[in-house]
Formats: structure tokens, C-alpha cells, sequence
């Protein structure tokens, strides 16, 4: 199994090695901020590492043909063909697992070219923070996916700086938060529940030693316990408290450059290093220990 960065993934690949596996794939610079790279692996491949490049973009991925299992913020994600995740996350942890013929177009655009082109961003926050997560999983629809399949025929021709390639992942991404908007699952959120679960997020990741309760997330908020939790899922793809413990293992890496494993467990509230242990590997994939020794 490699371990990458997926800095080094996603970056112009040697000719001899472009679009040959999921290490190596078709990649090309569309525009000031866009870009978009083909992934194909002919045989079962696993591959794990950092994605360190997340806080810099958003990335827009479909699933063209085969399947795929995707695991990063303790949580397991299955994609089948014709499926779109739009993802903007903090560095983490990852690991992707395919099946034989596996293909996939990724678009990535920086928020910043979103803001450029007064297009909100589909998270819904102003904040370009790489702590602002986001996540989520849709059906393509047939534009979409002619798009996704045009795009892909310009990057195996080589033929990646012209319009048709940028106007092609522009309507790939454009559909995709049309669908965002649009159809959060059979329960849409008001305005007004958007903006109290983004308030809610602010008091559970204000500090990383204690998440407050779900009552208490709840008053805060002003909404119902219920509704707070589905929220959550719709419009952070995971529920409150998987949310805090990812942030809680992001600043445990943090913490370790400069503290030991224990006081690191400490400032994050664990009493017992064994449940911080098990915790951060589970989150990051390698002991508390073994990280900050390699960092």
C-alpha cells in the first residue's frame, strides 16, 4: 500500500506515468484557480496518506465507472458510478480502496475564484478557514455527467487549456451545487436553520477539551434536538460530536509538534492516554507516538 500526500497526487504527472494509476494521474492546470485530473486504476489498488492540499481547495469528484470506499474523518464513504462527492475539508487523514476498473474525473476550484465570480460558496460560509469542513454526496445528473465525460476525452488529448475544457468543469461544478442547493436529502433547511447550525458549530469546536452536549448545543442554537442532529448531517455530512472529535485529532497534531503525547491528551481533556490513543489513530492512522516522532 502507498502512502502520499495528496499535494504530490495532484500536480502534472510524467508523461511516461500520467493516467496510468491512481498515484499517476491525468492532471492540467485549466485556469487561475481550476484544474481537473482523470483517475483510472485497471486492478484493485489501495492507497492511503495526507490530504494535505484540502484547506486550498474545493475538490469536486465522479465516480465514472467502478467503485470506490473512501475513509477519512473516522467515517466510511461507498461510491458507485455516476455518484458526485463535493468535499472541502481540513488536512486529514485518508484512504481510498477500488475496485477493477475504477475511473474518476476530480475538478478542484479555490474559493477564492468562487468569490471572484460571485458564486456563493456551498458550504454557505464566508469563512475561507481550513477548519470550515464540508462535505457531500449526490447522484449525477445526465449534464453532469456528459460533462464529466467530455472533460475527461480534452485531458487524454492533451487538449486542456482551451474554453470547452473550462467551460466543461465549470458546468461540472455549477450542477453540483445547483444539486447541493437544491436537494438536501428530503429535508431542506431554511436560511434561518443554516445560520443556527453554523452558530451551533462555532460554541462545539470553541474549545477542544469538552464538546458540549446535544441539550446544550441544542438552547444554544434554538433548535430542537432533533432537527439540530439531521441538520448537522445535511449540511456537515456527519453528525455533532464526529465533527468535534475530527477537529479535536486536527489540534491534537498540532499539539504534538511542541508537547509530549500525554500533555497533548491532557490539553484536549482525556484523563486516560489510552482512549487519546486509540482515538487519534483512529483519526489520523498511526499512534499519537509514532506521529509526532516522524514530525
Amino acid at each position: 500500500m502507498h502512502h502520499v500526500r495528496s499535494s504530490a497526487i495532484h500536480r502534472q504527472q510524467p508523461e511516461h506515468l500520467a493516467g496510468q494509476s491512481l498515484l499517476h494521474p491525468l492532471y492540467s492546470k485549466l485556469y487561475n484557480g481550476l484544474s481537473a485530473g482523470f483517475f483510472s486504476s485497471a486492478l484493485p489498488a489501495t492507497l492511503q496518506g495526507e490530504m494535505d492540499d484540502c484547506p486550498a481547495v474545493l475538490r469536486c469528484s465522479i465516480i465514472l465507472s467502478g467503485t470506490c470506499e473512501i475513509i477519512f474523518g473516522g467515517k466510511t464513504h461507498q461510491f458507485h458510478a455516476r455518484d458526485v462527492a463535493t468535499a472541502y475539508l481540513p488536512a486529514t487523514h485518508f484512504q481510498i480502496a477500488t475496485s477493477a476498473d475504477f475511473s474518476c474525473l476530480e475538478v478542484h476550484i479555490t474559493p477564492e475564484l468562487l468569490q471572484d465570480m460571485h458564486t456563493p460558496l456551498p458550504w454557505g460560509a464566508a469563512d475561507l478557514s481550513p477548519q470550515t469542513p464540508f462535505f457531500s454526496s449526490l447522484k449525477a445528473n445526465t449534464s453532469v455527467h456528459k460533462a464529466a465525460t467530455g472533460l475527461c476525452q480534452s485531458l487524454r488529448k492533451n487538449q486542456t487549456n482551451g474554453p470547452l475544457s473550462c467551460a466543461a468543469a465549470l458546468t461540472i461544478l455549477g450542477q453540483s451545487f445547483e444539486q447541493i442547493e437544491a436537494a438536501p436529502q428530503g429535508s431542506p433547511l431554511s436560511r434561518h436553520e443554516k445560520s443556527c447550525l453554523y452558530q451551533a458549530r462555532s460554541f462545539l469546536l470553541s474549545r477542544m477539551d469538552k464538546a458540549p452536549t446535544i441539550i446544550e448545543l441544542a438552547r444554544y442554537s434554538g433548535l430542537n434536538a432533533t432537527r439540530l442532529k439531521m441538520g448537522f448531517r445535511i449540511l456537515f455530512g456527519c453528525g455533532p460530536y464526529s465533527l468535534f472529535q475530527a477537529h479535536r485529532m486536527e489540534h491534537a497534531k498540532t499539539l504534538l509538534k511542541t508537547h509530549s503525547v500525554t500533555e497533548t491528551a491532557m490539553e484536549l481533556g482525556y484523563s486516560n492516554m489510552s482512549h487519546f490513543s486509540a482515538a487519534f489513530k483512529r483519526q489520523i492512522g498511526k499512534a499519537p507516538h509514532l506521529y509526532r516522532k516522524e514530525g
